[in-house]
């Protein structure tokens, strides 16, 4: 009989196929040895060396072509040997490791050494021979220096072979649809070994870690660059993780788990005070009620993040809220805990990033992500964040301008573009010049202000002691006031931009957002901008049936015209538009086309993305309800409220792209939210939709 230690030694040192494939029939483990202390890589021959990189996986497109099947084997066939070898790794350096778990390891390797001969074989048939491509060595590089058997079998086992369950599965389906059965007869039998490999992980793993959850375990056994994304494919197979005793519990957070193509992430991070902490230069520091909001939605990037991305929190939101988006089609990406709230905003198990996005830039912000950002490549924001200018209301006046400068009678007055004072006699008299131009009614704002925060309304045009203390901090502070006249609101309207090189913008979107009288956020209606709205507001936005083509023009003009704004600072990135449809006098409508201008990601850019979410046909509103007005309506809980919903509007789905057509959706985690909730209604009408809710009509 040959020992455990032999078999492992020829196949990890030996250099040719033929000793990675030698069969050894019977084996015995009486002479396990010492802890092997060997060499960084296995013995192969030069046609068989590892390589840094490997050749890109042939396209699903492409598989009916016999050369790229056979190349798509060769992959397989090289994960195959480096799986061999790194169980051949383990049985030497573990030596003292319960006699069964060796003989189970040793039993993988033989079925690993079938696997790879059926590859060999069947690649040589369709005309591709093992060592015609690259050798990667990623296994190998990540899996090699652990230095535990729990270690061992997280990646090994957890990772990779479970993800393998998701991949043979899949290519057996690829390759029978292009009638290559003998291929996916192959995969098919790979598929059936691997779930014994998995049960063989789960069952040690379990044992070694048995207090925690499987999933928590899990995670933090692994060593980055691995992380839990590697444990899956593109085709998610319930069926074979059940087989394998994986608990229901970890098989759904798998489920809500994206699936990696191994680019480096966009970090996403939730950060809604950016004008705050520009308009207090010695420091901001949020009170409770915004700390509560922004932590309750954190996980707004989910909603607009691409699979291969990362979105920072400071809690992990539970799987039931996560499977609720995976459900609805939201192509989730990867949620990372990270310290959020110390003087350096980071996540060591993020090693390797593309960039960091977070809601806006400020110096502030920049210094708190300087140590995450060197981790990235291509980043187009300066060191310390973009200039302070970019973010002031003065550059939305100066848009405006631009804007109302083509004279235009369905748009506001030239005239009615605001006035910015940098002193007190200034401001006076420039409420004095509006409020001569026939504006009865004033709006003062500071330069850095945000959801109709940092501003106060003259009804009159006088002013007040109080409103005059409020002046004088607004100019000790930022320097400006801006005087405007103030338009009661019809509707509001968005318009949502992505500055993609200075001087250069692209409309993402065009919209309609929701305000309380104070002029804060409430929502969005998602779909149309017109939907909903009375039959002579939508003639209008429509031309009047004169010129269809009114409104967009509008908005190009607009989109021109903030892109030339901004060139001088070099912003790139997202900018959102408010405007307002407001009635003159006359009774007449007008659209003011720029009313705000955020310069950073915003909730229009959230809608855009939640509508991709909706089905054809229905309509979505968007709400951001307070928790207080729901425990006030009697609820036990957030959550209580929400499964309330549930059964009164259960959610339905539309597939091929999955959308949503009916029912309502928690858009952050019910479970945890403390201050806010978002929930999209989705229905055949915006009434419909507002009726879900429980709210009236915009």
């Amino acid at each position: 009989m040959v020992d455990l230690r032999e078999y492992a030694e020829r196949v990890l040192l030996g250099a040719s196929l033929h000793d990675k494939l030698h069969d050894p029939g019977a084996l015995t483990d009486a002479d396990p040895g010492a802890a092997w202390k060997g060499a960084a890589e296995p013995a192969r021959d030069p046609g068989l060396a590892m390589s840094l990189t490997a050749d890109p996986f042939p396209q699903d497109s492409a598989m009916r072509d016999e050369g790229t099947r056979g190349r798509a084997l060769h992959f397989f066939a090289n994960h195959e040997l480096l799986a061999l070898e790194l169980m051949a790794l383990a049985l030497l350096r573990f030596p003292n490791a319960p006699a069964a778990f060796r003989r189970g390891l040793a039993a993988t390797m033989r079925d690993e050494q079938r696997h790879m001969t059926l590859y060999i074989d069947r690649m040589e048939e369709l005309g591709v021979c093992f060592g015609d491509l690259g050798l990667g060595g990623f296994f190998w590089r990540t899996v090699a220096d652990l230095d535990t058997p729990a270690a061992f079998m997280a990646h090994m086992s957890l990772t990779f072979e479970q993800a393998n369950l998701d991949h043979s599965r899949y290519y057996a389906t690829r390759f029978a649809d292009v009638g290559d059965d003998a291929t996916a007869a192959v995969m098919e039998e790979v598929y059936a070994d691997e779930v014994r490999h998995v049960a063989l992980g789960v069952r040690w793993f379990r044992q070694w870690a048995p207090e925690q959850p499987l999933v928590d375990a899990h995670r933090e056994a692994l060593v980055a660059p691995v992380s839990m994304r590697r444990a899956r494919g593109r085709h998610f197979d319930l069926a074979g993780r059940r087989a394998a005793g994986l608990p229901e519990a970890y098989i759904q957070a798998m489920a809500n788990t994206p699936i990696t193509r191994g680019k480096p992430p966009v970090v996403h991070l939730f950060d809604p005070t950016t004008e705050l902490q520009l308009a207090h230069r010695g420091g901001y520091n949020p009170d409770a009620a915004v700390r509560a909001r922004t932590v309750d939605l954190e996980t707004l990037p989910l909603l607009y993040a691409r699979p291969d991305d990362a979105v920072l929190v400071r809690r992990k939101p539970s799987q039931a809220f996560v499977t609720g988006l995976r459900t609805a089609g939201f192509p989730l990406a990867d949620v990372v805990v990270g310290s959020l709230d110390g003087p350096h905003i980071d996540a060591p198990e993020l090693t390797r990033i593309d960039r960091v996005q977070p809601w806006g830039w400020t110096p502030q912000l920049a210094s708190r992500l300087a140590r995450l950002r060197k981790r990235g490549g291509r980043d187009p924001v300066p060191p310390d964040g973009w200039p302070t200018d970019v973010f002031t209301k003065v550059r939305a006046v100066q848009v405006l301008a631009a804007v109302l400068a083509v004279e235009d009678p369905r748009l506001d007055e030239p005239g009615s573009v605001g006035v910015v004072a940098t002193s007190e006699p200034e401001v006076r008299a420039a409420v004095e010049q509006v409020g001569g131009s026939g504006a009865q009614r004033l709006v003062l704002k500071a330069p850095l202000g945000t959801a109709g925060r940092g501003m106060i309304r003259l009804p009159d045009g006088d002013v007040t002691p109080l409103q005059a203390r409020w002046i004088s901090r607004a100019l000790a502070g930022q320097g400006a006031v801006i005087v405007e006249p103030w338009r009661d609101r019809v509707c509001d309207l968005s318009l949502r931009l992505l500055v993609t090189r200075p001087g250069c913008a692209e409309v993402e979107g065009v919209g309609r957002f929701l305000v309380d009288p104070r002029g804060q956020y409430l929502g969005a209606v998602i779909g149309r901008a017109t939907t909903g709205l009375p039959n002579d507001v939508v003639r209008f936005l429509h031309g009047d049936g004169q010129d269809a083509d009114w409104l967009p023009t509008v908005w190009r003009r607009v989109t021109q015209a903030v892109a030339d704004a901004l060139a001088p600072t070099g912003y790139v990135g997202h900018v959102g538009v408010d405007a307002i449809v407001w009635r003159d006098p006359a009774g007449a409508l007008r659209l003011r086309p720029v009313l705000e201008l955020n310069t950073r990601v915003h909730m229009g850019h959230v809608a855009v993305h939640l509508a991709k979410r909706v089905a054809p046909g229905a309509v979505g509103v968007w709400r951001l309800r307070r928790v207080l007005d729901i425990e006030r309506a009697g609820y036990a809980s957030v959550a209580a409220y929400v499964d309330a919903l549930g059964v009164q509007h259960p959610l339905s789905y539309v597939d091929e792209p999955r959308r949503v057509c009916s029912g309502v959706l928690a858009t952050n985690d019910p479970s945890q939210a403390r201050s806010v909730l978002g929930l999209l209604a989705v229905a055949p009408s915006v009434a419909a939709a507002n009726a879900m809710l429980g709210v009236g009509a915009d």
